[in-house]
């Protein structure tokens, strides 16, 4: 039985990292988009382990990188990956009011950390957040797997992975958890409608469901 869902943060608690906000990031340090994009890329599984934010940064610019530019590039990146996906939120909200129990398991670097711990509305939505930067290992290792069912005290077999990466849902199912392939909140709210999680559903009483429209028809003389 499916009691617990292990959720991923990136681009499904959030939305996708706009374009926009790699050329900005590119422009602070004056390198061509197509060279920053492969620098930020080839250096984010360090960061999302625990390289500090200046280490980081020092190697997507190839050159030391401090002060302002430091705070505003690390300013960037954070508000790219922070647009909270509302309509996901509200799926798992209601996963939850049926008895489910949420964690939290993204690759995300302390920078991130600091601000998912920080939104009241995630701090409402999962009791258990944890991270790549924290726990020093990432998905897809099987080891994070096994720290996050051992620090949420669940099973295996009683956990969904929700991920957009297939390489991680593949590992995940190398541990015997069940996952979902996240495309679109829709599809999520879909497939969790289907799960019983053990609380019955809610029906609201009548006098708080809406009444139906009145007629426009005038009766006739």
């Amino acid at each position: 039985m499916t009691t617990h869902l292990l959720v991923d943060f990136g681009e499904v608690i959030s939305h996708p990292q706009p374009p926009a906000a790699m050329r900005a990031m590119a422009e602070v340090l004056e390198v061509p988009g197509t060279a920053f994009r492969h620098r930020y890329w080839a250096s984010r599984e360090a960061y999302d382990r625990g390289l500090s934010a200046h280490d980081y940064w020092q190697l997507v610019a190839g050159r030391p990188v401090r002060g302002e530019q430091l705070m505003l590039l690390r300013r960037l990146d954070i508000e790219s990956w922070t647009h909270l996906n509302f309509q996901t939120i509200a799926a798992l909200r209601e996963a939850r009011e049926r008895g489910a129990q949420l964690t939290l398991l993204s690759n995300a670097p302390s920078d991130l950390v600091a601000e998912v711990r920080g939104s009241a509305v995630l701090r409402r939505l999962f009791p258990l957040m944890l991270f790549s930067a924290e726990l020093r290992v990432a998905k897809p290792e099987a080891e994070i797997f096994d720290a996050a069912l051992a620090l949420a005290e669940v099973a295996a077999e009683n956990t969904l992975f929700i991920d957009d990466r297939a390489e991680n849902l593949h590992a995940a199912r190398g541990g015997r958890i069940r996952t979902h392939h996240f495309h679109t909140a829709t599809e999520l709210r879909t497939a969790l409608d289907g799960i019983d999680f053990g609380v019955p559903r809610q029906r609201r009483p009548w006098w708080v469901r809406p009444r139906p429209a009145a007629s426009r028809i005038r009766p006739t003389c």
